[in-house]
């Protein structure tokens, strides 16, 4: 099976052995805007069922999902994550986020806080009440590229740095000092949303779950978190497989 997650910078997919426990048996990653790669990539993959999650514009999720029709794949686009979504509206959640928290809610079969590092910054809260596994929302902040472009393209001064983990607090340069800003600040959010949401949904010490590209910012020097902590690095492709199987047992069913 395959799973494809389109995100606001990069075009991720995984290609996923059919054990009982899944592992990737491949694995794509490039520029959403250039999809000659990821067709290329397609090759071989005729009749595989496929899942495509998006939070990219319309007219590149299209032009995926053409790719991926062209390839031949079984298409299932946007399967049901199989949570219930109390945001208001449903809709206006990302996809990329639902999945994850499905997935963390299935492996920690319990209440859980996901945290996904990328181009933003997304803490969510997912909780067990009895048989139900709710999504109820979250906070959304700009990951570390992007608070490193806005302060490069909201200044005139201030350059455009590269963040890094283990940055100082105390920056002798205006480079450290961005670093600085950037890096701790960032943690610094992570946290305090991580505890300010679990306090806002009665969660006790629920575990984190943590993915996302830009996750090692929030791993070093030391986990930024004192709760129980795991990483996930396809958390939203383990949530976009299960959704997929399940699709394709309805699908079967019917």
């Amino acid at each position: 099976m395959l799973t494809v997650d389109l995100g606001n910078s990069r075009l991720k997919a995984v290609l996923w052995s059919p054990a009982q426990e899944p592992a990737p048996a491949g694995s794509f990653e490039g520029e959403g805007s250039d999809l000659g790669p990821f067709a290329r990539w397609l090759g071989a993959l005729r009749g595989r069922p496929a899942a495509l999650s998006s939070v990219a514009s319309t007219g590149l999720t299209e032009a995926v999902q053409r790719a991926l029709e062209a390839a031949g794949v079984h298409l299932h686009v946007a399967p049901d994550s199989g949570l219930e979504n109390r945001c208001r509206p449903p809709e206006g959640v990302g996809l990329d986020r639902l999945y994850a928290a499905a997935a963390a809610a299935e492996l920690c079969a319990g209440s859980c806080i996901v945290v996904d590092a990328g181009t933003a910054l997304t803490v969510d809260a997912v909780a067990l009440e009895g048989t139900v596994r709710a999504f109820l929302g979250g906070a959304i902040a700009p990951g570390p590229a992007l608070l490193a472009a806005a302060l490069a393209e909201g200044t005139a001064r201030l350059p455009r740095i590269q963040p890094e983990p283990c940055a100082r607090a105390l920056g002798r340069s205006t480079d450290e000092a961005l670093r600085a800003g950037i890096g701790l600040g960032f943690r610094g959010a992570a946290q305090a949303l991580v505890e300010q949401l679990a306090a806002e949904a009665g969660f006790g010490a629920v575990p984190v779950f943590l993915t996302g590209g830009a996750r090692a910012h929030l791993l070093l020097p030391e986990p930024f978190t004192a709760r129980p902590l795991r990483i996930v690095p396809d958390l939203v492709h383990r949530g976009l497989l299960a959704a997929l199987r399940a699709a394709e047992a309805r699908e079967g069913a019917a």
